[in-house]
């Protein structure tokens, strides 16, 4: 019996001890299983969930806030326009990223908000892998923070990308956020994917070189208004310039650079019928649709006259690139274009370059060197929103180029100053002859040899002909559809609380309303406008139009799209094409 024990015993504890390896067995499986899913689960998350989905959801307004040390933020106020960078962090809808790059941003826009003594509401730029090699936003190395300057819709950017995306062109996604730096409301602001490393990972599998295009003479221009907050130039209430105008140098072009003339008008300004002002075609008597400040004064002008950038005739404001013209095989001869590269690119990516403007002086090959039916959606969306403040215009930036396999295209970029407002100095071209410019003729200071990246399109009938028929599906498919108006209604509404509370808008509430109604007026009425051109009851040239075959718009005033008052005394151009 007692040997029997002794057995049992021991089987007791064998088995025992059998169980426990059993279940510590069982444990640590269930934990490993347990840490697999979760590295699948976290894998997963990493995989399917980008940038796109995330921050660019324009379902609802997003939520930004930037710690950056005290001592950093005073320097950055007082000195805005030297677009240091500081180390912040970074919180997205509640999720932060640490150590990142914020600067202020812009050019004209910002020395105009640095020398407003009454605003602090700058425009900024977040890189994310500055600081931390590699890191982004789930794939977003670099994003814009629009302060919409100049734009009382609070929406001419997001609108204006949305019509390239429905054009077929890839444009930068856009959402809205409510910014806080350090806790503190600084407002609404829209954010705008920043088109570089991550776009072209998004769009193009990473692939090809991109482009800024500058023209020099600009840089120039915003040195001479540019001054730090500590250092403001004399203001009145507002930001507006000192009675009597600025002074030489400032508010003008810099050079010397004089208004264009017409051939053989030798150092006179051409004589204009009463009541019509230079540049515009047709019957440009100011009319009631026009709407200037009581106290509205004409600019002063610097020595000499008015004056366009870099001193070039006709619009061409850039010997360097930047209008795309072919000059030379010289790489330094197109200093604006590859001074300014947003993605790496060595001297076979420039000499690619080269090879695709010297085919389009040509006009030869020009299927091989141009991504011709992605350049002519561009044009077809820009010359729908007429931003002047580009390519089509004097100051020819606010686009990028991007090669790959040596084949050039376009991308849009800054519509701020779209929808006629860029044209509007000193509210010298009506609603009506706006809203109706000709969809052939949509250069503004320029004929279409200062421009060879659009006149091989107007100057070829096949090209021409589909150039119409891409208008007209974007008029049937995002205008006549009533698409564009259900976007603008849904942006409205998911903003207009937001606009309400805005600490540093640059508009009322008010104004606000009625910019989104004119918005829409706009939309509406310039896309009749093209239907009558495509249909041959209207021409396809603003100066072959007849005032009684126009679409009338003198029941809206583009002034009421803007927060500047006269268009912000923005250069008069020729609307239409051709030389002022």
């Amino acid at each position: 019996m007692k040997v029997l024990k002794q057995v049992f015993s021991i089987l007791m504890v064998l088995i025992i001890a059998f169980s426990a390896t059993a279940c510590g067995s069982e444990s640590n499986i269930s934990q490993e299983v347990t840490q697999e899913e979760s590295t699948t689960q976290k894998s997963i998350v990493s995989e399917d969930t980008t940038y796109e989905t995330l921050l660019f959801d324009t379902s609802f307004v997003h939520t930004l806030d930037v710690t950056i040390a005290d001592g950093d933020w005073a320097d950055l106020l007082a000195n805005p326009t030297e677009k240091t960078k500081y180390k912040v962090n970074v919180t997205i809808d509640g999720e932060t990223v640490e150590k990142v790059s914020f600067a202020t941003k812009g050019n004209s826009s910002l020395s105009q908000v640095a020398n407003d003594p009454d605003s602090n509401r700058y425009s900024f730029k977040i890189n994310f892998g500055k600081y931390v090699d590699g890191q982004t936003y789930y794939g977003l190395n670099k994003l814009n923070l629009s302060n919409i300057y100049a734009d009382a819709t609070y929406m001419k950017d997001y609108i204006s990308y949305e019509i390239f995306r429905q054009a077929g062109v890839e444009a930068p996604l856009t959402s809205y956020v409510w910014l806080t730096i350090n806790g503190e409301d600084q407002g609404l602001y829209l954010a705008i994917e920043d088109i570089s490393e991550s776009y072209l990972d998004r769009v193009n599998e990473g692939e090809g070189v991109l482009y800024k295009p500058e023209a020099e003479a600009l840089d120039v221009v915003d040195a001479d208004v540019a001054q730090p907050a500590q250092g403001k130039a004399p203001m009145a209430p507002g930001g507006q310039p000192p009675q009597g105008g600025m002074p030489p140098g400032q508010g003008g072009m810099p050079n010397g650079g004089q208004m264009p003339m017409p051939p053989d008008a030798g150092s006179e300004m051409p004589s204009m019928p009463e009541g019509q002002m230079p540049g515009i075609p047709g019957d440009s008597t100011p009319s009631d649709d026009q709407t200037f400040p009581d106290d509205a004064q004409m600019p002063s002008m610097p020595q000499g006259g008015m004056q366009m950038p870099g001193g070039m005739p006709n619009g061409s404001s850039s010997a360097n690139g930047a209008d795309l013209k072919y000059t030379d095989d010289e790489i330094s001869s197109y200093s604006d274009i590859f001074d300014n590269n947003e993605t790496d690119a060595d001297e076979e990516d420039q000499q690619q370059v080269i090879l695709a403007l010297k085919a389009l002086s040509e006009n030869e090959d020009l299927e091989t060197y141009l991504d011709t039916e992605e350049i002519i959606r561009y044009f077809v969306a820009h010359n729908f929103v007429l931003n002047y403040d580009s390519y089509i215009g004097t100051m020819l930036h606010n686009y990028y180029l991007y090669e790959n396999d040596g084949r050039l295209a376009m991308l849009p970029w800054d519509y701020n100053e779209g929808f006629g407002a860029f044209s509007r100095g000193a509210g010298q071209s009506t609603s009506t002859t706006l809203v109706n410019t000709g969809i052939d003729t949509p250069l503004s200071g320029a004929t279409e040899a200062d421009r060879p990246m659009w006149n091989w399109i107007v100057s070829n009938d096949e090209y021409l002909e589909q150039y119409h028929e891409i208008f007209s599906e974007l008029i049937s498919t995002y205008f006549e559809s009533g698409k564009y108006a259900e976007d603008i209604d849904a942006v409205f509404d998911m903003i207009q609380p937001y606009v309400e509370k805005d600490p540093t808008a640059f508009c009322t509430g008010d104004q606000f309303r009625t910019a989104v109604s004119t918005l829409k007026s706009f939309c509406e009425l310039r896309s009749e406008s093209i239907r009558a051109q495509l249909d041959g009851t209207l021409a396809t040239a603003t100066t072959a139009q007849t005032s009684e075959s126009q679409i009338d718009a003198s029941n809206i005033s583009l002034n009421d799209m803007s927060t500047k008052s006269g268009g912000g005394g923005h250069m008069p151009g020729a609307i239409g094409g051709g030389t002022p």
